[in-house]
């Protein structure tokens, strides 16, 4: 869950028990923030950081693994509405306001209630957030449970917007019950 979006929230969201032991892998120097920010929310069982962070896990040539990534443009080029399996994983508000045609809805914030509903592991789905903190995290998840063929959208629906991919008629989320 990276630290410059809304961190505190999906922390909460994400990891339900607030005993559940935490290592952190941050930008060095941010060690303090983090723990600050995990406290706040009741997380206080943070046993330790890699020193260094990420890039001396890397540095140490230890296993890493990393998400398929494509621009906007890519994915305009290469989904077929109705045939490829597009993931949307912004609040349900935000997808009945506006989204790709055909794209399946299966917000972040209830990842751990619905994972199990996604079916073949070797399937192969596009996924997109708003602007590509939500899908990060929870490509970041689905990894962790077995799923490796998705590919993330880049910018989220800020950037296929930009494009022609076919999208539901824009539908102001004040006016949705």
């Amino acid at each position: 869950i990276g630290i410059k979006g809304d961190f505190a929230p999906w922390v909460g969201a994400l990891i339900g028990d607030v005993k559940q032991q935490i290592v952190l892998v941050t930008e060095p120097g941010m060690e303090e923030e983090v723990i600050t920010r995990l406290s706040r929310v009741g997380f206080d069982a943070v046993i330790g950081h890699l020193k260094g962070g990420f890039a001396s896990w890397k540095s140490a040539n230890k296993e890493i693994d990393t998400v398929n990534r494509i621009t906007a443009d890519t994915f305009k080029n290469e989904i077929q509405i109705g045939e490829s399996f597009i993931l949307d994983v912004r609040k349900e508000s935000e997808y009945r306001a506006e989204h790709v045609e055909e794209a399946y809805n299966k917000p972040l914030d209830f990842i751990n209630e619905w994972f199990m509903e996604m079916g073949n592991q070797n399937e192969t789905f596009y996924v997109h957030c708003a602007g590509g903190y939500r899908s990060v995290i929870w490509a970041s998840i689905m990894k962790s449970r077995g799923y490796h063929n998705m590919i993330n959208v880049e910018k989220g629906m800020a950037g296929i917007r930009e494009t022609e991919v076919p999208l539901t008629k824009f539908v102001c989320p004040s006016t949705l019950k």
